[in-house]
């Protein structure tokens, strides 16, 4: 029941008007991320206050709150919402299972177990892919979110540090691997053409793969991007490896060049 009661909670969030009744470290306001408390940095907060009470005199982010509580990347997330303001209303709890934000039963079932037809769809993107299978089978593991990350092996309770490996500022969940992480942005940001740039970044692990595995978006208008979308994850995650278990391994400076040697 608890792990049902968390899954729904995923799916609430909150639309800011004034900011005066969204909780800033516990509800799921900054988009694509879930709480914030997770991502701080110091380790003790007050968890009570509100998004308004993280605006500074002139009614702009406080800049020094937030570089004090978070990494870089957080913050960057957060500036780039606009600020609470009175005239915007008070703040709207909504539901991300339909378009009209209203909550449904049917559409809590389907978030719960699924949609078949888009679940079909999504395996036929992936396994119709005339590439080598370790890859496949890779991606698929990845939007499970069930490929050995440090995050997933801490949960195993073995004295594992959950922080990412190589930049050592976040949990090193999957998508932090594959595209948060500094070493992984920078390949996309070569690979993704500008005008899809804003959208590549914005969604949760599983809808950011099948996304770019589809018929739409990058891959309707971009030649071979889901052969270049599924290797360059292949490769970001070899890196990964790479850089841990191998003492002379340098990420390529130019990798999306490529260089055999290096693979």
């Amino acid at each position: 029941m608890v792990g049902i009661w968390n899954d729904f909670q995923r799916h609430v969030f909150w639309k800011i008007g004034d900011g005066k009744n969204t909780n800033f470290w516990l509800d799921n306001w900054v988009p694509n991320r879930s709480e914030l408390l997770p991502s701080a940095s110091q380790n003790f907060i007050d968890t009570t206050i509100s998004v308004r009470d993280v605006l500074n005199a002139e009614g702009d982010w406080n800049l020094s709150f937030l570089s004090e509580n978070f990494p870089t990347n957080i913050v960057n997330h957060v500036v780039a919402l606009p600020t609470p303001i009175d005239a915007d209303g008070p703040d709207v709890m909504g539901w991300e299972g339909t378009n009209t934000h209203q909550f449904t039963v049917q559409s809590a079932y389907r978030l719960q177990h699924g949609d078949i037809n888009a679940l079909e769809g999504e395996l036929n993107s992936l396994w119709d892919w005339k590439g080598p299978h370790p890859i496949q089978t890779f991606i698929w593991l990845a939007a499970q979110e069930r490929i050995l990350t440090n995050f997933r092996r801490s949960k195993w309770g073995v004295g594992i540090s959950p922080l990412c490996s190589r930049c050592g500022r976040e949990d090193e969940t999957t998508i932090h691997v594959l595209w948060d992480c500094a070493y992984a942005t920078q390949v996309w940001l070569r690979l993704v053409p500008s005008r899809f740039i804003t959208d590549f970044f914005t969604f949760h692990c599983r809808d950011w793969i099948f996304n770019n595995l589809g018929k739409r978006g990058i891959c309707a208008t971009t030649k071979n991007w889901k052969t270049i979308f599924m290797t360059s994850c292949w490769f970001l995650w070899t890196w990964r490896n790479k850089s841990i278990f191998e003492n002379d391994f340098h990420q390529p400076n130019k990798p999306c060049h490529g260089d055999p040697k290096l693979y």
